[in-house]
């Protein structure tokens, strides 16, 4: 056990740079003093969205108290919970089991797999509990105090909370373990990591397609007999939300009411919990190694002829395209910048079609919906760019650039490119990325509500014409303070402050430029609010350009 515990500890420190805050702390004032920022601001950040999330669970509750649904508030709570952890924490899985650095200079050390195994996992659920216990406490209270629960409901949630990440992380391990040993998958993780993510998502959102289908498929009297059926027996909703993670009927049934049966119904729970847990140490023991043996074996690829390597390695292109092509590999092969950065293109439009596809529009609102596009030009126009800057201004794409290099970066600084060159290069992949999930909005917008040609020329246009210059003030960010020591790429995007400061920043300029610009187009002139948000994106782009370009080379020697 002794030996489990220091591991653990181990992955814990390296996963948080507990070791590196320290050193910096004594040898390295700079770094510390940035490192001890972002641990300052990024929880200050998040407090009013959680006081969001927290009032709107508490309106939840008294919601569904109202209606004599009181029973499913704690499932609902648990459901978003265990779906939230299952998302992420494949993500945490693939990158704590297959892609640290630490694996390959385990393996040789006389530990058995078994302890690997198990401190690794708890290493994971180290982080899932905080995560677990900011999603479910507050679902716990809130019922808790609304129905006057006892200090019984108390110990025996307590034990409740204590499965919720184990139970979906243990099950998600043993498949993901199970499928890395397969022999066909050799030289493929990085791919097999994008699958798993997104077969996550699209689990969330065939779950939605899932229950909307339960309620109905868009006719109102099916749609009201449904909901009659349900509001008479406290247990309709329970029922539902039960099909969609069937661990929340125990769970339901242990805290709805405390009783004796109470107790058994946690011991179930806690036993399943257990015996999921045993069963992924148990695969882990057998497919575990192998899988990270196998995945070294990287398949050959095609021997090139003589003539053909040579004009490989003669091939010349512009300076701007080989940064662009460079940044978009990296990009690509890498998982967790693939999904940080591109998987918004998708999910959003995603998200539209999916929404419109489960909402049955009479004709009567359909028609007065494509009169207001016809009779309100100037204000649908500018709500379509501030989406489209949407995409440019939530990536991360600039903002972690030099960043998602790390230690390599010193690569970049003797391939023979101007300033310019970085610059137009590292953007044109942000603009890229934009430009695709312009391009997939437009299409799942076009289904339900077709734009005419000239509306879609000019939103496109200016959207990406104000994105311009958020994108260059994120390479401004990462220029200036790129975080290059890290030992897993999760954290140049995840504790990396630049982007927390990029989208905030993004945020105010969009709502400032949309708004000034839409309320001079729509009062004065439209011509004038599209003038004037032509020339402040411009002034600002030129601007940040200048600054980039005069300070990039001086940066970039100064890189640690």
């Amino acid at each position: 056990m002794k030996e489990i515990i220091s591991l653990t500890r181990l992955f814990i420190n390296e996963s948080l740079g507990v070791s590196l805050f320290f050193y910096n702390q004594k040898y390295n004032k700079k770094e510390f003093y940035k490192q001890l920022f972002t641990l300052i601001i990024v929880p200050v950040a998040l407090i009013p969205a959680y006081f969001m999330y927290i009032s709107v669970m508490t309106a939840t509750y008294f919601g569904l108290s109202m209606i004599n649904q009181s029973s499913v508030f704690l499932s609902i709570g648990y459901i978003i919970a265990t779906v939230l952890i299952l998302v992420f924490g494949v993500m945490y899985v693939l990158s704590e089991f297959y892609f640290s650095d630490n694996i390959e200079e385990l393996i040789p050390l006389p530990i058995s797999q078994r302890k690997l195994i198990v401190a690794k996992f708890f290493s994971i659920l180290a982080f899932e509990y905080i995560f677990a216990g900011l999603i479910f406490i507050p679902v716990l209270v809130i019922y808790g105090i609304g129905q006057g629960m006892g200090p019984l409901y108390g110990l025996l949630a307590f034990f409740v909370f204590l499965t919720i990440p184990v139970l979906p992380l243990s099950l998600v391990t043993a498949v993901i373990m199970f499928i890395m040993q397969s022999a066909s998958l050799k030289g493929r993780k990085d791919m097999i990591q994008i699958v798993f993510v997104f077969l996550g998502v699209a689990a969330i959102f065939g779950l939605q397609i899932w229950f909307s289908s339960q309620l109905g498929s868009g006719d109102e009297v099916d749609f009201q007999l449904l909901m009659n059926t349900m509001l008479t027996s406290n247990e309709g909703f329970l029922n539902i939300i039960g099909y969609i993670m069937p661990s929340s009927f125990l769970m339901a049934w242990a805290l709805n009411k405390i009783t004796l049966m109470s107790f058994a119904w946690v011991a179930v729970l806690l036993g399943i919990t257990f015996f999921s847990c045993a069963l992924m140490v148990a695969i882990g023991e057998r497919v575990y190694i192998k899988s990270i043996v196998s995945g070294k074996v990287i398949k050959k690829g095609k021997r090139l002829s003589g003539d053909a390597r040579s004009k490989a390695l003669t091939r010349k292109s512009h300076g701007a395209m080989a940064i662009f092509i460079m940044d978009l590999r990296l990009l690509m092969r890498t998982p967790v910048y693939f999904f940080n950065n591109i998987s918004v293109v998708i999910i959003a439009p995603l998200c539209i079609l999916l929404s419109f596809s489960f909402i049955e529009i009479p004709a009567d609102d359909l028609q007065g919906i494509q009169n207001f596009f016809r009779e309100m030009p100037v204000l649908v126009n500018f709500l379509l760019i501030a989406f489209f800057i949407f995409f440019g201004g939530t990536t991360a794409t600039t903002a972690t650039t030099f960043s998602r290099e790390g230690k390599t970066s010193w690569l970049t600084r003797m391939i023979p490119v101007t300033a310019k060159d970085q610059i137009l290069g590292r953007t044109g992949v942000a603009v890229l990325i934009q430009s695709l999930g312009i391009v997939f909005s437009i299409i799942a917008v076009q289904f339900f509500f077709p734009l005419a040609l000239s509306t879609l020329l000019l939103t496109i246009i200016l959207g990406l014409l104000g994105s311009l210059p958020i994108l260059l003030f994120g390479l401004f960010m990462d220029m200036n303070r790129p975080l290059l020591n890290w030992d897993n790429p999760q954290k140049a995007i995840k504790n990396n402050m630049n982007v927390v400061i990029t989208l905030f920043v993004g945020m105010a300029y969009t709502g400032l430029l949309i708004g000034i610009s839409g309320l001079l187009g729509y009062f004065v002139n439209a011509l004038l609010g599209y003038g004037l948000f032509t020339v402040i994106s411009l002034g600002f782009s030129v601007v940040f350009y200048q600054v980039i370009s005069k300070r990039l080379e001086v940066e970039m020697l100064n890189f640690e």
